[in-house]
């Protein structure tokens, strides 16, 4: 019997694997929650996607007599003027001083040095004082610090939050002191007190918090305005692209805009139909996995409200698509009856022999919604979260590649001008500038959870879930420590 079961074990070993990651994905992800409160908390955190979804699909429903005037060439003349430079110098250079001076200005107001910033972070209901102590202190830890998802029976809400303010040249004049020594506090509260992962070697992994004390320290010597900030973090990225977004446009206008042929079809359709929806949802998932409690939940709220903005925007000032007045001419009246259209996307459904693209705009809620372009501002926020949060470059230059991805293939497929894609990133740039506060007081909350050797609050859901493995440095988005 012995023999048998020798035999039996490895062939039972893969089902045991992926229970063992289930039951772990499943206590994880809870982090000490009841299921329904888990559930409950998720709804709440992502009502602004919802509303934003909710909104554009009941469109349709408001009646045509209040709707207002729909706009046919008023974007495709500012388009001209703004982004044509042969045809008018003086408007195209404005636009790029424009756009130089506004990005000096966020620079200095929002990301630049803290002695040059007067934003105020939200605090949390921990006293900072606290960093002072030593770090093997018990810590009594706030459930909406605890989560990946909002606490709803939390008293110290986001929106409580912004009630308590802090100037951020507070976070300089701080001193850290922390006890290295060997310690079991990592262990406390630890959700995943579970047989080790067959397959895998029992390995601890025990951060390095040396190197993340003298991290914050040279950060606070430079005048970071976020000494707290990821490791690797491009936190100048939305001024710098603002400043370098004339140049890009035209780039993928001129460039590659001509000529058209299936290839190049199908690429944008990639972009443009599988891209829009998979890289929100693919960064979700990232966050979610690799990135300290909260980011997940900051994510959403960025892309929902300033989806919601963009489409009380596409209902209160219609503007007709580039392929409106290639159908049709641009003095042509539109009306709301008008169904939608696919225009390069027919292309597409010709080459792979279907009539998904051409059905899927035709039923489309709001056809006159170029301005801004959503498929822009979500692209641009995929990218300025991976710029702030990845730890790794070719990340970061991935999403940079998505937006010039994403402004091409727009314009190729003839569904938005130049202008509803720059309309579109300053969406963006407003609402992850307005973020800022509550992103910096997310990083310091997870720095100084990892400082005190808070397992909860300071482990993301990967290190959860591969807990004493060698992966488990792999999810830790402090793990390189030699940064700056």
């Amino acid at each position: 019997m012995v023999i048998l079961s020798s035999y039996l074990k490895p062939l039972f070993n893969p089902f045991i694997l992926i229970f063992q990651l289930l039951w772990r994905i499943f206590w994880s992800g809870l982090n000490q929650k009841s299921l329904i409160r888990f559930l409950l908390n998720y709804w709440i955190n992502f009502s602004p996607v919802f509303i934003w979804l909710l909104i554009f699909k009941n469109a349709g429903l408001i009646p045509k007599s209040i709707r207002p005037h729909i706009f046919v060439k008023l974007a495709y003349r500012v388009d001209e003027r703004l982004f044509n430079f042969f045809d008018f110098p003086l408007e195209n250079l404005a636009l790029v001083i424009c756009c130089g001076l506004v990005s000096y200005l966020l620079y200095w107001k929002v990301y630049g040095p803290i002695g040059k910033n007067t934003s105020s972070v939200p605090t949390s209901e921990h006293n900072d004082n606290e960093v002072n102590q030593p770090f093997l202190k018990t810590y009594e830890v706030s459930p909406s610090h605890s989560f990946e998802l909002t606490d709803v029976d939390s008293t110290s809400s986001s929106v409580e939050c912004q009630n308590s303010t802090q100037n951020e040249e507070n976070i300089s004049s701080e001193t850290l002191t922390i006890d290295d020594s060997p310690s079991d506090l990592y262990d406390e509260d630890d959700p995943n007190k579970f047989m080790d992962l067959v397959y895998f070697k029992h390995r601890r992994y025990t951060p390095n918090n040396t190197k993340l004390e003298t991290i914050i320290e040279t950060r606070q010597q430079q005048s970071s305005s976020n000494p707290y900030r990821p490791l690797n973090n491009w936190y100048l990225t939305a001024p710098l692209l603002l400043s370098a977004s004339w140049f890009i446009l035209n780039f993928d206008y001129y460039l590659f805009r001509e000529p058209i042929h299936t290839p190049k079809d199908i690429l944008a359709w990639f972009s443009y139909v599988i891209g829009h929806f998979c890289a929100p949802l693919f960064t979700a998932i990232w966050l979610y996995v690799f990135h300290a409690p909260g980011s997940l939940k900051l994510f959403s709220i960025a892309l929902g409200v300033q989806n919601i903005a963009g489409v009380l925007t596409h209902l209160s000032f219609p503007n007709a698509p580039p392929w409106f007045i290639h159908l049709y001419g641009e003095n042509s009246l539109a009306d709301y009856d008008m169904p939608g259209y696919a225009a390069g996307l027919t292309r597409v459904d010709v080459a792979m022999g279907t009539h998904l693209n051409t059905n899927g705009f035709h039923a489309s809620p709001i056809v006159f919604g170029a301005l801004p372009s959503l498929h822009s501002a979500m692209a641009v926020m995929v990218f300025f979260f991976l710029s702030y949060y990845s730890r790794w470059t070719f990340v970061k230059l991935i999403g940079l590649s998505f937006v010039i991805l994403q402004w091409w293939a727009t314009m190729y497929l003839d569904h938005h001008w130049r202008l509803d894609l720059f309309v579109g990133m300053c969406y963006s740039i407003v609402m992850f500038s307005i973020l800022q506060p509550w992103l910096r007081n997310n990083d310091k909350r997870f720095m100084m959870a990892r400082l005190r050797k808070d397992y909860l609050n300071s482990h993301t859901m990967g290190m959860r879930v591969f807990k004493n493995t060698w992966l488990e440095s792999f999810f830790d988005p402090l793990y390189l420590a030699d940064e700056n």
